[in-house]
Parts: C-alpha cells; sequence; structure tokens
C-alpha cells in the first residue's frame, strides 16, 4: 500500500512539472489502465482512425453513405491543362470535335460547368487519384460540425464553412508545405500519413473559431490556429475575418467618410476612393498572409507529432517545438517571417536576449513567458528560430538530427531529466555551451545587416 502511495505521489509530481516520464508512463499497459480508470484523455486512450461498419452507430452509417455517395459524384475523372498552363480537375460531360463541355466540382457544395474548345486544351488525361476512403473518422468529424463541407486534397481532408474557393488555396498552401516539411526531415519521419489523414478544421467565423479553441484549447486564448495533439487535428480561421480586422476596417472606413464628407472637389475623392481601394486591398492581402504564416505554423506541428518527429512522450522542450514551426512559416522555410523580423531587430539593438541556458530550460511554450520574466512569448518563439535557423545550418545538421533523434528516443529519459538541454545540445554540435551561445547570438545579429 505505501507503495502505491509513493507511486501515486511520484505520478503527481511528475504530472505537475511536465515530466516526460508521466508520459511515457502512460503509454505503457498499468498507465493506459490507469487513464481509463481517470478518464484522462492522452495518446495512447484514444479512438481508432477506423473501425468496421458492423461497429458504426445507426446516425454513424448514414452519414458514412452520405459522404460516400457525394464524393462519387463530384470526384475528378480527367485532368485537362489549357494551353495557358492551367490546371482543371474535371467531369466530362460531352465532348465533341468542336467543344468539350466538363463540370468542376467546388467541395461537394457548388458545381461550374465550362466549354473548351479542343484548341485551348494542351492535355487531357485520366485522373488517376482513386476515390478517397471515408473512414470512422471522417464521419466523427463531420459529424461535429454537419453543415460544414469536407474536402479532400493530397494527404488533408478539410472541414470548413467557408467557400470552397476561399479555402482550397490554404489547403495547396499545407500540401506544398507539406512536401517541404518531407524534403527536410524525410530522414527523421517515424509515422507516414495516408492520403487525407491529416485533419484540418478552418473556420471563417471567428467567434465559431473562439468557441471550439476555448473546449479545446483554452490556454490559447489569443491563437489565431492552433494543433491539438489529443484530437490529432489543426484548427484555423481566416484572420481577414477577425475582429481586430473587422475593427481596423472601420476605422479605415470611418476616416474615408470624414475625409470625404470635406472634399471640395470631382478630383479629391476620386483620389480618396483610390487611395481607400489599396488601402482595402492591402488588408486583404495581410489577412492572407497571416492566415498562411498560421497554417504553415501549425501545420508544422501537425507534421512533426503526427510523422514522429516529436516524441508523444512530450520531451521536446519549447524552443524546439516553436523553433521548428517558426522555422516553417516562411516559404522556403528558415527564411526569417516578416511578421518576426521587427522584434528581432528590436530585441538585438536593445541587446534583449536572454541567456541560452534558460531558454532552453523551459519545458512548455506557453511557459515562455512566466519562466523567461520581462519576455512575450512571441519574442521567445523568434529567438528559438535563431537557434533553430543556427542548427539547421550545413555544417551542423546532421549532428543537430541526431540531437532531435536522442531527445525523442525514451531509452534516454533519464538523461534528459538530470542534464540541462543546453549541455546535451551542445553536446552533440561538437561545441562548448558558451561557444554555441556565442554563435547563436552572432547568428541572429547577422539578419540584421
Amino acid at each position: 500500500m505505501i507503495l502505491l502511495l509513493l507511486g501515486t505521489y511520484q505520478l503527481v509530481i511528475w504530472n505537475r512539472d511536465y515530466d516526460p516520464r508521466f508520459y511515457h508512463f502512460l503509454s505503457t499497459t498499468p498507465g493506459r489502465t490507469l487513464a481509463r480508470v481517470m478518464k484522462w484523455p492522452t495518446f495512447y486512450n484514444q479512438e481508432p482512425h477506423d473501425k468496421p461498419e458492423s461497429e458504426y452507430t445507426v446516425s454513424e452509417l448514414a452519414w458514412k453513405h452520405r459522404l460516400e455517395e457525394r464524393l462519387r459524384k463530384s470526384w475528378p475523372t480527367h485532368r485537362l491543362v489549357t494551353q495557358a498552363g492551367e490546371e482543371h480537375l474535371v467531369r466530362i460531360l460531352q465532348r465533341t470535335d468542336e467543344n468539350v463541355t466538363v463540370e468542376q466540382s467546388f467541395g461537394g457544395k457548388g458545381r461550374v460547368i465550362k466549354n473548351f474548345h479542343p484548341d485551348m486544351i494542351r492535355s487531357l488525361s485520366t485522373y488517376n487519384v482513386p476515390l478517397p476512403t471515408i473512414t470512422w473518422r471522417d464521419v466523427r468529424f463531420q459529424m461535429e460540425y454537419p453543415h460544414f463541407q469536407l474536402i479532400h486534397f493530397g494527404h488533408y481532408t478539410v472541414l470548413t464553412d467557408a467557400p470552397y474557393y476561399q479555402v482550397i488555396e490554404s489547403v495547396r498552401e499545407l500540401e506544398r508545405m507539406h512536401g517541404q516539411y518531407m524534403e527536410l526531415f524525410g530522414d527523421l519521419v517515424q509515422h507516414q500519413s495516408a492520403a487525407h489523414s491529416l485533419q484540418v478544421l478552418f473556420f471563417s467565423d471567428e467567434t465559431q473559431y473562439r468557441e471550439h479553441q476555448d473546449s479545446s484549447a483554452p490556454a490559447l486564448e489569443t491563437s489565431a490556429g492552433f494543433y491539438s495533439p489529443l484530437e490529432d487535428r489543426m484548427v484555423v480561421f481566416n484572420q481577414y475575418h477577425s475582429e481586430h480586422a473587422r475593427t481596423m476596417r472601420g476605422e479605415i472606413q470611418d476616416e474615408i467618410n470624414r475625409m470625404m464628407s470635406q472634399a471640395n472637389s470631382y478630383n479629391e475623392r476620386r483620389a480618396i476612393e483610390t487611395m481607400q481601394n489599396s488601402v482595402s486591398e492591402q488588408l486583404l492581402l495581410r489577412g492572407q498572409r497571416e492566415t498562411v504564416a498560421t497554417l504553415r505554423h501549425e501545420g508544422a506541428h501537425h507534421l512533426s507529432y503526427t510523422h514522429g518527429v516529436h516524441s508523444w512522450f512530450h520531451a521536446e522542450n519549447g524552443w524546439l517545438i516553436e523553433g521548428l514551426a517558426v522555422y516553417f512559416e516562411s516559404d522556403p522555410p528558415g527564411e526569417l517571417p516578416p511578421s518576426h523580423q521587427q522584434t528581432l531587430f528590436h530585441l538585438l539593438n536593445s541587446n534583449r536576449i536572454p541567456p541560452l541556458k534558460d531558454l532552453l530550460a523551459v519545458r512548455k511554450p506557453e511557459d515562455f513567458e512566466k519562466e523567461l520574466p520581462g519576455y512575450k512569448g512571441y519574442e521567445a518563439y523568434v529567438l528559438s528560430w535563431g537557434l533553430f535557423h543556427l542548427a539547421m545550418q550545413p555544417e551542423y545538421r546532421d549532428a543537430f538530427f541526431e540531437y532531435m533523434r536522442f531527445i525523442r528516443n525514451p531509452s534516454n529519459i533519464r538523461e534528459i531529466v538530470d542534464v540541462p538541454r543546453v549541455q546535451i545540445l551542445a553536446r552533440h554540435l561538437g561545441l562548448d555551451p558558451e561557444v554555441l551561445e556565442q554563435k547563436w547570438v552572432a547568428h541572429m545579429h547577422a539578419f540584421l545587416r
């Protein structure tokens, strides 16, 4: 009995300290049993991605058949490329010597019929991508938001309330990032993902997004997107429609109205209208850039956990988790994202750089501000990016990948817990911790030039 109490006390301490030994314990048979008894949501007692139809409820089976029928009616049969290089995935309705009539589906909600003269077509080939399999996980995903549309594209399944044309570019961006991620980290990947297995919940309405975020990730109340490891799903919203963006547009419109009321001529009003159109376009582009940056950031988290680049027992500290994600915000990966440039310049010009050992010691990204007093979370993200960027340089990359393998290996938990992270990283890179810190600061200063 005493041993049981001591063991329970140790688990409580490990859980409080976000100790990887606690999460590794949950992967064991006793740990899984305890998690079920205590009703702890963990990675190790999640529902399967799919199950036999005999185990579906009546409602789930009805939804599965509905989604399968919708897919059959909308899935393209041909890939049409125009002479101008535009690609269209279509279903052929009619084909004659004078005309090719096709139907293009938009996520199962809306179709467009187009006509192409044969001279306009560079190529017309069979679309050999097989019809996606509707899994039990897809069904449950759709049932959460029955009025949203389910879109399958590449490695992703997207559930959204936004029009297809607003979402498809974001999905293409995710698919592009997926290719970049695999090119860089393919050697670190432990688990491959099947087609359409990566789930994205994409809101156009910030209120609905906040409601979902409050229930799934209450610690991220200011976020524009997040990846939920327990749900194995990323959740984002279109930032052009955010409350902040609406406020900005309202304030600008008020100023435009004021200027219009004081305009004395047709030419002045035309100049104000031109300015208004330019500002509106800039706001739209800004919203798109911020949404893409969020997609890429959260998408990198998604892939890091799904592909096993990060451990499932939370061995990685905050700098590694967020440094990698910020690294992927830019396209191509690795460049300093524009939204972070001013932050980095301010930190370096004011010499506000924390000791490297303190940055590397922070366990959870949400604890950056608590454990690095005087620093904002977004500042810690940029500093983490600087170290990650340094470690990804050709002279360090192979050694850095070995460090990532070392951290995610449960056999190394004792050392991971007992030895300061700065020492482990420096040892893998073949540097003294003091030299690593100097190189980190110098590397970030190089971006000021």
